[in-house]
């Protein structure tokens, strides 16, 4: 038998400009690249450049380190 074929539910990229820098000041934005669970999503999901992923995913590490941002959050 052939195995099946399992459809992952993907997001559609969001639109952003290629000149976008990330700060961890602006909570906001940076709330829209983090899941519910508080995880960074993936480059697939958020549609940004390799550059772009870096800067957000430093600036998200920074944004929880000065606690702007929560780790996780826990349902």
């Amino acid at each position: 038998m052939k195995k099946k074929k399992i459809k992952r539910l993907r997001r559609k990229p969001m639109q952003i400009d290629k000149s976008v820098t990330f700060s961890y000041k602006n909570v906001a934005a940076l709330k829209k690249f983090v899941t519910e669970q508080g995880s960074i999503l993936s480059r697939e999901e958020s549609g940004l450049t390799q550059k772009q992923q870096r800067s957000l995913a430093v600036a998200i590490k920074r944004a929880r380190h000065l606690a702007l941002l929560p780790f996780t959050q826990v349902f």
